[in-house]
Formats: C-alpha cells, structure tokens, sequence
C-alpha cells in the first residue's frame, strides 16, 4: 500500500460534516470577511498562547509582510535571517527594500544560535527573524537577549510552532511579534491558507490590524490611514479553527509519540541516519526530517517502495536565482548547504495508519544494508 507523504483526504474525513456545516452557517450569514468568527479565533488564540494581542490574516507569510510594515523596516535597513529556511522569511524583507542579510545555521537543530547572527549582524541590522523548523525550535531566551543587547526587533517566524513550548513558553512569544500559519499542512490545519499574529504591544497591533484591510481601522469603512494590503481571513476558514482548535493538543501529542517512534526505530535499525536531535519535550512536532547519507538515492529507493518523502529544503536561500543580487557563492554557508544535501522528510501526521513507521524504518535499513 502506498505511503503518502500528506494524506489530506484521510485527514479531512473525519471534519466533512464540520466543514460543511461552517460553509452553511457563513454561507446563510451576512458575515464573510474579518467579522465575529474571526474575532472569535483571534481571541482563542490569544488565551491560548498568552498574548495581549492576536491578529487574523491570509497567510504566514502575510503575517510576516504587516509585521514588517508595521515596524517600518525598509530601504537601508538589514534583518537577518537564516540561510535555511522556506523562502518567506527573506522575501517579505526584500519586498520591503530592506536587505536580507543571512546567517548559517546550528547542524543539529538547522535553525538560528545567537552565535551565529552576531557573526553577520551589521550596524544597519534593524530585526532578526528566526524560523522554527521540522520538530525543534531556536534557542529563543538566547535570542531574545541578544536581541535586547543590540536593540533589534525580534520577530519569530514561529509558522509551524502553534501549541509547542520554548523553555517554559509558548512557541511564538518570544519576539516583539510572532506568526503561525494554518496552511493545510500545519499542524492545526485549514482549508485554506490563512495566519495569525501575536504580540504584548498594542500600537504595533492596532498598525497590523490596519494594514491587513487596506489601511482601514474596521470603525469607518473606506477610510485610508495608510497604504495597506489585503491580507484578512474569511469566516469559513476561521470557523473551521475554532472547531480544531480544541483538538490541537491531540493532534501534536500524536504528532510527538510518531516522533519517537521513527527515532527509537531508527537510531536501532538504520544508525547511518541521523534523527532529530535533543527532546522532543512540548515542541510542536511538523515535520520528521532525517540526515541521510545517500540522501536522492535513499529517496529514490523508498519512492519505488511506494514511499513519498519531501525535501526540506533542496537549495539554501542564498543560492536561490531570487537573492543572487546579494552576490553569495556556494561556500559562504556550509551548513545550510550540507543539510539541502542531507535532509529528508518522512511521513508523519496524526492519520498515520498504524504499522506505516515500521514499515518505513525497514525500508530505509534495507537500503543502507544494500549499500554497505
């Protein structure tokens, strides 16, 4: 039987009815866009992780453009950003004018250290934006102070982070702001793409608020405070992730105990291949990526087992066609390029059928026993 890397239609089974039933109630409402279930969500949120301040927008990324906007970082400004990452974390500072300036990133976990941003933190540095990766998170106390030392926004690209623990809090609280994405993929998962911001500071949320819809401020409509975008949630969607909201602690602890397995199996059969480092703990488990040695041919192999794998991420950022204006070569960030040689993802979500991780495990230790 096949193994598919994202099994959505299995995933959505059990919300049909719920997914229906919210596109009735929304559909025989007058409320479609930014009104009470969006509010509702917002404010679930915000008791949820403990922030004044919750803001509902279209997506991730669109969280980390208001963000941006809101803190007026632009032309002249530097953020850094990790060379390892999905590309919105740079992007959205490009499309500011501002410069994203890169930083390599800690072979275990592949996200940000401290260390590594004061190694390229410039005069111009005005924030830092570290990303939250596969079933870890960055070192965030130690991120947040070197923040502080050096007066930058911290903004923590916390997407895939929702419900997962840092050194006693929540995943996203850290920073000035940060963001979770309810892509489809995620952990607590959509039917569409849609984000959210959190933060303690209540200017920066009323300007977020704002540019989301244009530059309105939702009391006097077509009324323009600023150049903004359209970045506002439905109410469908919202409604949806009040309805899985409550069952998000199912979903990671399930997420947590796959986690475990594929890396007690693992570390047994196939000790070629090196699984996430440190405790698994209260992180918010989304992706199970692997170092593999071999790694295109071990993914061809289990391809042909009827295996799907992804590639979390085939090319660092600074070798992307988008950034070559920033004038990297292969070289300036070694370890983001071995782990875009290295890392592999394998199947894990709560709808996992039972047996699917030994069945994988074994796949990968034959291979490695064919190869030796």
């Amino acid at each position: 039987m096949a193994v598919p890397y994202f099994d959505y239609p299995t995933r959505y089974a059990e919300w049909t009815e719920d997914i229906l039933a919210a596109v009735r109630e929304v559909g025989e409402s007058d409320e479609f866009i930014l009104k009470s279930r969006v509010a509702a969500l917002e404010a679930a949120v915000a008791q949820r992780t403990g922030a004044a301040e919750a803001i509902a927008v279209a997506s991730g990324t669109g969280a980390l453009t208001v963000i941006l906007t809101a803190m007026e970082i632009g032309p002249g400004d530097d953020v850094v950003t990790p060379a390892f990452s999905f590309i919105s974390s740079a992007s959205t500072v490009a499309l500011r004018g501002a410069r994203p300036v890169f930083a390599d990133v800690d072979y275990d976990t592949a996200m940000l250290t401290a260390q590594s941003v004061e190694a390229v933190r410039t005069t111009a540095s005005r924030a830092v934006i570290p990303a939250y990766l596969f079933a870890s998170s960055p070192d965030m106390p130690a991120l947040r102070a070197l923040a502080d030392r050096h007066s930058m926004r911290l903004i923590e690209d916390s997407a895939v982070a929702l419900g997962g623990q840092v050194a006693g809090r929540p995943a996203g609280r850290y920073g000035d702001a940060g963001v979770y994405s309810f892509f489809p993929g995620k952990p607590l998962g959509g039917i569409g793409d849609a984000g959210m911001i959190v933060t303690d500071d209540a200017e920066l949320a009323t300007t977020c608020r704002m540019l989301r819809n244009h530059g309105q401020d939702l009391k006097v409509r077509f009324l323009h405070h600023m150049v903004g975008f359209n970045s506002r949630m439905d109410e469908v969607t919202a409604l949806f992730l009040l309805r899985r909201l409550p069952h998000l602690d199912r979903f990671l602890a399930e997420r947590r105990r796959l986690a475990r397995q594929y890396n007690d199996l693992l570390r047994e059969a196939a000790p070629a291949v090196l699984t996430p480092a440190g405790d698994l703990g209260e992180q918010a488990v989304y992706t199970y990526v692997v170092r593999a040695p071999q790694r295109d041919n071990l993914r061809a192999y289990l391809a042909g087992r009827g295996i799907e794998t992804k590639v979390y991420y085939p090319r660092p950022l600074h070798l992307q066609p988008a950034f070559r204006h920033l004038g990297h070569a292969p070289g300036d960030f070694p370890v983001a390029e071995r782990l875009s040689r290295e890392c592999l993802a394998l199947p894990l979500h709560p709808e996992l059928p039972a047996g699917t991780v030994e069945r994988v495990v074994e796949e990968i230790a034959r291979f490695y026993r064919q190869e030796a």
